[in-house]
Order: C-alpha cells, then structure tokens, then sequence
C-alpha cells in the first residue's frame, strides 16, 4: 500500500481517534486504505500505476506526494465514517469532495500532473488523446 495506517495518523486525524473508530483494528483501517487506493488508482488509467503505487513486490519508482495526499484524504473519510469520534465529519466530507473533484479534473484532461503515462509496447510513454466520442444509436424511419 502506497499509505499506512501510522501516515494518516499524520494527517487531521491523530492516531488516538483513530484507534478509537477502528478500536485498535488495524485490517478494519487497511481495508478502508485499500478502498482508498483503489478510487484514486479507478481516475488513473493511463498512468504507469505500477510505477506510481508500486507493487507488492516492488516499490513505487514515481512516488508522488500529491497521489499520496489524495489517499490520504480519501482513506481518512472512509476512516471517520465508521464511526463520529470526536471529529468534524463536515471538515473531512469538504476534503473528501474536493479530492474528487480534482480527480474528475484529472480524468477529463483538465489538469496534467507530473506522473509517467503507461509505456506503450514501443516502450515509450502514451499520453493518449484525451478525446472521448460517442454518437446516437442510428434510427431508420420509413413513412
């Protein structure tokens, strides 16, 4: 996993909290940093993911601190829905929002972070077109 559980006491929810929502049940945190890491990796299909997140064999060779962040954030909404202990669920809800948001805008092409595109068989990097298309089902009418 690209985060821990001791990196989101890191964050605006101190590791006391967090011990009481999980009530010291660290595979109940990992599974929601699992489902964290999945979001974000579901907006990043054209990027090298393996070199971002890394694998469970390797480690990530592109960490991205902003890609970390977004997990975070993620993984701290999913954390505080568990259970209210004594935490602002507004504050973290605006973040969970605003991290999906700019998730949207990376799938849309609206922003272009400094993260390695998957290499295509050539072995270089494909950005691809970022054009999206579709049409009408086409209707044959007869009088």
């Amino acid at each position: 996993m690209l985060v821990s559980i001791e990196d989101i006491g890191k964050t605006e929810l101190y590791p006391e909290i967090i011990g009481q929502i999980i009530r010291d049940d660290a595979d109940s945190a990992e599974i929601q940093i699992m489902a964290a890491e999945s979001l974000v990796k579901s907006y990043m299909r054209k990027y090298d993911l393996d070199a971002i997140f890394g694998t469970a064999d390797i480690e990530p060779t592109h960490p991205d601190e902003l890609v970390k962040k977004l997990v975070k954030v993620i993984a701290t909404w999913y954390i505080v829905k568990l259970a209210n202990a004594n935490v602002n669920l507004e504050l973290f809800r605006i973040a969970y929002e605003d991290a999906i948001a700019w998730l949207d805008d990376l799938k849309n092409g609206l922003v272009d972070p400094v993260l390695p595109y998957l290499p295509t068989e050539a072995g270089e990097n494909n950005p691809g077109t970022g054009v999206n298309y579709y049409s009408n089902i086409k209707r044959s009418n007869s009088f």
